[in-house]
């Protein structure tokens, strides 16, 4: 019996000797792995959300398979690429960006060109009918697709602070706000128009079973949606919250 309560007595001791393993909530540090630590975390964080700007993308691009079997599922592939996979990508960049590539990325994410790309493409490829006949085959001929994703990702790279060669915050919103208003506008078009604007979908039936011009607004709102967050983005730049 002696032996027993000594033996208690001795585990008891030992377990008191012991660090707690947690005081106040919170790990102590010698129990702490490595891969806790906020730097390390914040990296983590930005590869996951890159991975899913990959995926968001590459499921966007299935939907341009066939064009012509919903004019609403083809502009929803379109402005995935354009609107929301470049904003996951870019996440996917540290905030205080490379100073060994600075010069570099200042001169592919030119505000200007940027700009020009984004807007022209918006306006070429939401209304073909302002190009050359030659000119707007060719253009659809391209891997449309992916030139929206490029231009998506230049123009969405004036926001971000990675890739941004503007620092005054009005003049940021102001670009981003410019460059959204052709989308606004031709979504706008699409959605109160009284006809179908795209002959090719007259005689085409509908992936979803709705006629051309109902196909044609859910179009026309699907783009104007898709516009939404970076006239978001620019707004919370300009308010800094």
């Amino acid at each position: 019996m002696a032996a027993s309560l000594r033996t208690i007595s001795g585990i008891c001791c030992a377990r008191a000797d012991r660090p707690a393993r947690r005081q106040h909530g919170r790990w102590p540090a010698q129990w702490r792995p490595a891969q806790w630590r906020p730097a390390q975390w914040r990296a983590w964080r930005r590869m996951t959300i890159g991975a899913f700007g990959l995926v968001v993308a590459g499921g966007a691009a299935l939907a341009l398979r066939d064009p012509l079997a919903s004019m609403a599922s083809y502009t929803a592939g379109l402005m995935v690429l354009n609107q929301v996979a470049p904003p996951l990508l870019l996440a996917a960049l540290p905030a205080e960006g490379s100073g060994r590539y600075r010069g570099a990325v200042a001169t592919v994410f030119d505000p200007w060109i940027a700009t020009a790309l984004f807007v022209g493409f918006s306006i070429a490829v939401s209304v073909p009918e302002v190009l050359d006949p030659t000119l707007a085959n060719a253009l659809y001929a391209a891997p449309l697709g992916l030139l929206m994703l490029v231009s998506g990702v230049l123009f969405w790279g004036q926001i971000f602070p990675a890739t941004r060669s503007l620092r005054t915050p009005w003049r940021i919103a102001l670009l981003a706000w410019t460059g959204g208003i052709p989308m606004t506008v031709v979504a706008l078009v699409w959605m109160l128009s009284s006809s179908v604007i795209y002959t090719p979908y007259l005689d085409v039936i509908c992936r979803w079973d709705i006629p051309p011009l109902a196909d044609q607004r859910w179009a026309g709102l699907i783009m104007f949606v898709a516009g939404v967050p970076l006239q978001v983005a620019a707004a919370w730049l300009l308010l800094a919250l």
